[in-house]
Formats: structure tokens, C-alpha cells, sequence
């Protein structure tokens, strides 16, 4: 958790400033069990970019693989659609 405290610590202020959205930190690894077993107890998943790859790639198996999959990329004036190729 020394490596994640800054992220955590920020998520946890705005779940502070915004009491009626649910926040829970889970350690990635049973964050993919979860995934895998209950999906749909989750409506938005937010986390640092190696995890979200980590998180990415196994939703991906679970619909169909890489090439089903969308992959999005936003700058303030552009917006790039594609579809993840691995």
C-alpha cells in the first residue's frame, strides 16, 4: 500500500466530499476475482494505469478477447476510437 498510499489517500478525500457515492479500496488481485466471479457488482472502477492494463485485459478474455474490445484515447480537442489490438 506504500506504493498506492497518494492515489488511495486522494481517493478517499473526494469519496469524503461526496458521501453518496460508495468507496472501498480492494487489492487488485482480489479485484479480478471479484471480476471474474460477481461482475456485476461493480459499476465504475476507478484505479492508476497499471492496474487499470491489469483490469483491461481481463475483461477483455471475459467478452471475446483483444479484438472486441474498444480502446479510446482524449486530448482537450480530439478524441481517437479504435479497436485493441495485442
Amino acid at each position: 500500500k506504500l506504493g498506492d498510499g497518494l492515489f488511495l489517500q486522494c481517493c478517499k478525500e473526494m469519496a469524503e466530499l461526496y458521501p453518496n457515492i460508495k468507496y472501498e479500496s480492494v487489492i487488485i488481485d482480489n479485484c479480478c476475482m471479484q471480476l471474474v466471479s460477481n461482475p456485476y457488482q461493480f459499476d465504475v472502477l476507478v484505479m492508476p494505469n497499471l492496474y487499470g492494463n491489469i483490469i483491461d485485459n481481463l475483461a477483455a478474455g471475459l467478452v471475446g478477447g483483444a479484438g472486441v474490445v474498444p480502446g479510446e484515447s482524449f486530448s482537450a480537442e480530439y478524441a481517437v476510437f479504435e479497436t485493441v489490438k495485442e
